[in-house]
């Protein structure tokens, strides 16, 4: 056997067999190196700290009322073997809805810009401010001034709102042409934006139980329409007769609008939260049946079996 070095042949001789078993060696050495196991780490005194609060006490003892934690605790003064307190993890946890909360108070738009109880299915004029940049539309180089803002409308039934704190959402759905060529458009306005100047409410809709309109895309014709709500409707004509004769002091303070989730009948799941409170669960809300719904149409409504039929 030969081996080219430099463009000549060279007998690959005795030398170069030591030369390769000296590199697996090495090799051999390295890799035993990075898998054997050297046994716990000596620490210096002063970096294995014992805890000074118990895993046995924090789980009795509630975190505010631990003093003796030190917040200025590192992990890094723990042992790799040590496993640090809850109560570290405690002091050191952050609270997604105080930090949520932060956010929307600085973004959030007043209580009495919205209407009195809008749900979905109410039929609602958006006045918002349309923007028409200028600039090369290419390259997106858009500038936008404030005399470039005009204010515009929508009118539409709402379908849903989505969302959580600021960062909630409008679903408004219309019906924009004549006959066949009428097609259906829905707008998701974030209601907290500062572009919406106006929610006006047309008409209150019925919409029973349901806790959403998207029924809506699938109705067809002018008959297929949402009834009227007569209970807010009559709340709409009381409030505006009081603003009349100047009893607006009256009127009750409106509500951000809601979740479906966040309205009652609530979700089972509601209840597994973190800050579900038992003492404010009224059951009489959850389940608006009455006793011939939960006793006879409950038991024996007719459901789909795995075979695909009614009844089998």
């Amino acid at each position: 056997m030969v081996a080219m070095r430099c463009g000549r042949a060279v007998p690959f001789g005795r030398r170069a067999v030591a030369m390769t078993a000296l590199f697996a060696l090495f090799a051999a050495a390295a890799f035993a190196r990075c898998f054997a196991f050297t046994g716990p780490r000596l620490l210096p005194t002063s970096v294995l700290r014992v805890p000074k609060v118990s895993l046995r006490a924090v789980d009795t003892v509630d975190v505010d009322d631990v003093d003796d934690v030190d917040e200025t605790e590192e992990k890094s003064s723990y042992a790799w073997d040590e496993e640090p307190s809850k109560a570290w993890y405690a002091t050191r946890s952050i609270d997604r809805h105080k930090v949520n909360m932060k956010f929307f108070d600085m973004f959030k738009k007043p209580v009495d810009f919205f209407p009195h109880k809008l749900q979905a299915g109410d039929t609602i004029r958006v006045h918002y401010l349309e923007a028409k940049p200028s600039g090369d539309k290419e390259t997106r180089s858009f500038s936008v001034t404030k005399d470039q803002l005009r204010e515009t409308y929508f009118d539409g039934t709402i379908l849903n709102f989505r969302g959580d704190y600021h960062a909630r959402t409008m679903t408004v759905r219309a019906m924009i042409g004549k006959g066949v060529d009428s097609v259906g458009y829905e707008f998701l306005f974030p209601i907290h934006s500062p572009l919406i100047t106006r929610i006006q409410v047309l008409k209150r809709g019925f919409i029973g139980r349901n806790k959403n309109a998207y029924f809506m895309r699938a109705m067809v014709g002018k008959r297929n329409v949402i009834p009227i709500d007569q209970e807010r409707t009559e709340m709409d004509k009381t409030y505006a007769n009081l603003r009349i004769d100047g009893r607006e002091d009256e009127i009750p303070s409106p509500e951000y609008p809601q979740n479906e989730w966040d309205t009652y009948p609530l979700p089972v799941w509601k209840q597994d939260m973190a800050d579900w409170n038992e003492e404010e669960y009224d059951p009489d809300k959850v389940d608006q049946r009455s006793e011939y719904e939960r006793r006879v149409i409950a038991k024996y409504k007719m459901r789909v079996s795995r075979s695909g039929k009614y009844g089998t």
